[in-house]
C-alpha cells in the first residue's frame, strides 16, 4: 500500500480518461448511475441549464430547484454493508442524457436512445450539484456537493466516474476525499473547465500533485475519469469547479469489504479504525494492541493514536478504555 498509479490512460480531451488503465484487481463494490432516484429538477429537458437556484427568502436555506438528503445504498456482495449518500443541494434526473447528448438525440429524433449520444461509459440519469455563483447571478448561490461514505470498506482500490455539466465553457468538476471521518478533505482530481492547464491529481498519501493536462470545456457529451485511491477509512466528496454546474453520471468503487466485528461499530461510540499503518481512537484513551495469537504488542496510555509501522500486515485486536466507555474491535492492518 502507499504506491500510487496515477490516472492517465489515453489523451483524449473530449471524453476524458479511458477507464481499466489502473488494473483494479478488487471487485466491484459499487456501480451507481442514479437511474434510481426520483426526478427533482425545475427544467424540462436537459438543455435547459442548471435547476433553479434562488436561495430561499431567508437568504441562508435550501435553494429551489435543489435539495438536501441522505440515501443508504448495499455494497455489492454484502449482506449488510452499506455505502452512504449525502446530498447538499443536488437535482436529480435519472432519465436524462447530457446536455448535448440530449440535443444530438433530438436533431436525429431519437430520443429514446439518446444514451447513444453521450461520450462512451457516460450513462443517461445523473445528480446535479448546484455551483457557487456571484458572477452570473445577482443573488448568491450555495456549493452544492454530494459525499459518498465509503468507510464501511476495509479498503478502496480505485474509483471510476463520469461527469458533465450543464453548458456554457466552464465544465469543470472536482474529487476531494477523506481520511480521517471528514475531519480534512484534500483534492484527488482537479478538474477545472476555464483555467485546464491547471488540472491535477494528487496522491493520498504524499499529497504530491501531478498535472494530468486534461480539460473539460469540450465534455458536452460527459468526461470519465479514474482514479488510484489505494486507502482505507475513506470518504468522496464531488463538487463544483471553475464556477459550472457538475452532473454526476456514474460512479464505481473497486475494493474490498470483510465481514467482522470491525464493521460493526457504534457511529456515536468510540471509534477505533486503522489507516496508513496507525490505529486512529476517535478520543484519548488507554490502548492495548494484540496480535491474532493473543499476544500483547502495543500499549499506550491517553494517546488518540498508535503506530503499527514496524508490524507486519495482518489482523489486530484493539482495546481502547476511556473514564466514560472501553471498546474492543479488530483492524486490518495493511
Amino acid at each position: 500500500m502507499g504506491v500510487f498509479s496515477m490516472s492517465y490512460g489515453q489523451l483524449n480531451t473530449s471524453s476524458g480518461v479511458i477507464w481499466g488503465t489502473l488494473g483494479a484487481s478488487e471487485p466491484l463494490v459499487l456501480n451507481e448511475d442514479f437511474s434510481g432516484f426520483e426526478f427533482f429538477h425545475t427544467d424540462d429537458n436537459p438543455d435547459q441549464g442548471n435547476s433553479e437556484n434562488m436561495l430561499d427568502n431567508d437568504g441562508t436555506t435550501i435553494i429551489y430547484g435543489y435539495k438536501n438528503d441522505t440515501v443508504e445504498v448495499p455494497i455489492l456482495g454484502s449482506t449488510s454493508g452499506k455505502i452512504t449518500y449525502t446530498f447538499y443541494q443536488a437535482a436529480f434526473a435519472p432519465e436524462w442524457a447530457t446536455a448535448y447528448g440530449y440535443v444530438d438525440a433530438l436533431a436525429a429524433e431519437d430520443l429514446e436512445n439518446s444514451e447513444n449520444y453521450n461520450s462512451t461509459n457516460v450513462s443517461n440519469g445523473f445528480v446535479e450539484l448546484s455551483r457557487f455563483d456571484t458572477i452570473y447571478s445577482t443573488i448568491p448561490t450555495a456549493r452544492g456537493y454530494l459525499t459518498v461514505d465509503l468507510r464501511e470498506l476495509d479498503f478502496v482500490e480505485v474509483i471510476q466516474w463520469s461527469h458533465s455539466s450543464t453548458g456554457g465553457n466552464k465544465r469543470g468538476v472536482m474529487c476531494e476525499f477523506s481520511l480521517d471521518d471528514g475531519a480534512s478533505w484534500d483534492t484527488l482530481r482537479y478538474q477545472p473547465g476555464n483555467s485546464w492547464a491547471l488540472s491535477f491529481t494528487k496522491d493520498p498519501y504524499t499529497l504530491e500533485k501531478t498535472s494530468n493536462g486534461y480539460r473539460c470545456d469540450p465534455s458536452a457529451h460527459g468526461m470519465t475519469w479514474e482514479d488510484g485511491v489505494y486507502a482505507e477509512n475513506v470518504m468522496l466528496r464531488f463538487r463544483e469547479a471553475g464556477g459550472q454546474t457538475p452532473r454526476i453520471h456514474d460512479l464505481k468503487v473497486y475494493g474490498t469489504y470483510i465481514q467482522t466485528a470491525a464493521n460493526i461499530i457504534e457511529k456515536d461510540g468510540l471509534r477505533i479504525y486503522a489507516a496508513h499503518k496507525i490505529i486512529h481512537i476517535s478520543e484519548q484513551a488507554r490502548v492495548a494492541v494484540y496480535n491474532i495469537s493473543g499476544a500483547k504488542v502495543r500499549e499506550a496510555n491517553y494517546t488518540s493514536s498508535v503506530s503499527m509501522s514496524d508490524m507486519p500486515g495482518g489482523i489486530y485486536l484493539v482495546k481502547a478504555q476511556t473514564d466514560r466507555s472501553v471498546r474492543t474491535t479488530k483492524v486490518i492492518i495493511h
